[in-house]
């Protein structure tokens, strides 16, 4: 199963997605919404959370981490990869003083390097590294379930900005390069917009094309 929460048009917030086998713990892929949508639907479906995987640092895909881990009442382990963990330490990098806010990181935090992979309950996560939105951006692919977590890195007929501080604009080509060769059918699940699939993207996404 894989459950999507879309926040875009409810508040300033990525896609939250949930994956695992109702019954058993499922993983959570990005938390940006402080609202207890996601935690009251893990509760419900799931025995708990074997982690929590970010796909970069910034405000509106970790905002609602700490919430979200007081929700289950037991620690659950956050990887993020380690080229953006300085995000995580400091709001002026991850936007949140831009929005009048705060974020309270008072979890534990796993970093993660290219090519990792993320194994829980026999699902495995490849730690695909595609800097350019910001240094520690990445995706993360799970064949089991033919899918690809890409975060800001790939959107339905776009990619995410490069004009941040901490974004790396001369990486963009090599790491969509890197999404290249991955298989057609792969569905993308994006950290904003709509789910689609690398085919598409491959065929109308003006950055690939280019």
């Amino acid at each position: 199963m894989i459950k999507a929460f879309v926040f875009d048009n409810k508040e300033f917030a990525a896609n939250t997605y949930v994956i695992g086998k109702k019954g058993e713990k499922c993983v959570v892929v990005d938390l940006g919404s402080t609202s207890s949508e996601v935690s009251d639907f893990v509760r419900r479906n799931f025995e708990g959370v074997s982690a929590i995987l970010l796909t970069h640092g910034h405000y509106d895909h970790v905002r609602g981490v700490s919430k979200f881990i007081k929700a289950m009442k037991k620690d659950v382990p956050v990887y993020i990869h380690k080229d953006d963990e300085e995000m995580l330490l400091s709001d002026e990098l991850n936007r949140a003083v831009f929005h009048g806010e705060k974020v309270a990181f008072d979890f534990k935090l796993n970093l993660v390097n290219d090519g990792d992979v993320l194994d829980f309950n026999g699902e495995h996560f490849k730690v695909i590294h595609t800097p350019f939105h910001t240094r520690g951006s990445s995706c993360f692919l799970l064949e089991e379930d033919n899918a690809i977590f890409t975060g800001d890195t790939l959107f339905k007929n776009g990619i995410g900005r490069f004009d941040f501080a901490n974004s790396e604009p001369d990486k963009v080509h090599s790491s969509l390069m890197k999404l290249v060769n991955l298989a057609d059918t792969l569905v993308c699940y994006p950290g904003h917009g709509e789910i689609t699939t690398l085919k598409a993207e491959k065929e109308n996404n003006p950055y690939f094309r280019g």
